[in-house]
């Protein structure tokens, strides 16, 4: 199916005053965009080649999916150009991608609910318009949540790694430069894909495929082994979580031994970290962090040094936060070996329930950490929370 849309070739370019909102200790909420209705996950990419971060989102109630340029650092704290890539059904998850490998980002999107079908958008040189075309091995084949661009193949050229959630539900990939007659092909059943990254996790210098899956007999954080031979078989392996709802996942070195480890939010039990016992990528030792008083579900988490002491910390956003902390950072004091995690406020407990994942760039250019995600229930939109380091 290939539809053209009018209004989403369309450039807003909003440059009122968005005003800031207090959160706690300092932290300052900036919008980005709330236009539209359920900002659901923002990916990060340069657009337009200008070096600076632009963001990409969906928006599930409203079906919009749509891009936002920076605009520079003396307008970071305004509302941001928007650009209306494609209206379609249930947008779960969107994310940049040079599909055919010009130089030029699309793109492509993972719709659920009924839609259950990954489609790419992709804009004409000529008149500048943005088309939005179906995958026609996805289309209506399962509720696609998260999608991400990498080499599966040793071709050269980029692919497309997703994953669904639900009945039947698979993790695997099609040809990127040949989307339109590539075949699916499955790498591994799940049950509910939140997170997907492309990541060397064992040091061989190729791409395997990092994930957390929430549900059903396959739920847990696993790794897909990237074969030495394009005809070999993705091994699958487990870091941990296998009896426990993990949600969104990120990675970095949060013990300061100069490995990469992981971290998840758990629903309704806390934060789970994974520390890299060596670096084969099978041997992982497990770290539960309770989420402190007053704060919702976790949903997102990431690592980075927020402070700007040289050491990494743990920021996290929640769901079912109605008059709780929705967003806060976690600093390990008195040692990592023996940690106490000391809770910083990020979002205050006055506004926002249902918050996403999580992106850590300087906006404002100033040297340190922003947040950057999303709220869909009270419609916050795209935000991000300033730094005040």
């Amino acid at each position: 199916m290939r539809t053209t849309s009018t209004t989403g070739c369309l450039l807003l370019c909003v440059w009122s005053l968005a005003a800031p909102l207090s959160a706690q200790e300092g932290w300052k909420r900036w919008t980005i965009d709330n236009t539209s209705r359920g900002a659901d996950g923002v990916r990060v990419a340069d657009f337009n080649g200008d070096g600076r971060p632009d963001l990409v989102t969906g928006w599930e109630e409203g079906g919009q999916v749509a891009f936002y340029v920076h605009p520079g650092q003396n307008a970071v704290k305004q509302l941001w150009p928007k650009t209306v890539v494609g209206n379609v059904k249930s947008p779960e998850d969107a994310v940049f991608v040079d599909i055919n490998g010009d130089g030029q980002l699309e793109v492509l999107s993972c719709c659920e609910g009924k839609n259950r079908s990954i489609y790419l958008h992709q804009r004409n040189d000529v008149t500048g318009e943005w088309s939005t075309s179906a995958v026609p091995s996805l289309q209506n084949k399962a509720m696609w949540m998260f999608a991400v661009p990498m080499d599966v193949n040793d071709d050269g050229k980029i692919d497309i790694v997703a994953g669904a959630k639900g009945t039947g539900a698979e993790l695997g990939w099609f040809e990127g430069t040949n989307w339109e007659q590539s075949k699916w092909h499955t790498l591994s059943p799940v049950g509910w894909v939140m997170s997907i990254e492309a990541i060397d996790m064992n040091g061989d210098g190729r791409l395997d495929i990092l994930f957390s899956d929430r549900k059903g007999n396959h739920r847990g954080i696993h790794w897909l082994e990237h074969p030495e031979s394009t005809k070999g078989e993705w091994i699958k392996h487990t870091v941990g979580g296998t009896d426990l709802e993990v949600m969104f996942l990120s990675k970095g070195d949060i013990n300061h031994d100069g490995t990469t480890d992981l971290a998840c939010a758990v629903k309704g039990a806390g934060i789970q970290w994974f520390e890299r016992i060596d670096n084969s990528g099978l041997k992982w030792r497990p770290h539960e962090i309770n989420m402190p008083a007053n704060t919702g579900s976790g949903k997102g988490v990431a690592i980075g040094d927020i402070d700007g002491d040289g050491q990494n910390d743990i920021v996290f956003t929640c769901e079912h936060s109605e008059r709780k902390h929705g967003a806060g950072w976690l600093k390990a004091v008195n040692g990592i070996d023996n940690p106490i995690w000391k809770f910083h406020p990020i979002s205050g407990a006055q506004e926002g329930v249902k918050f996403d994942l999580i992106q850590l760039l300087d906006l404002d250019t100033d040297g340190d950490l922003d947040v950057v995600t999303c709220e869909e229930r009270d419609n916050l939109g795209v935000i991000w929370y300033e730094n005040p380091k």
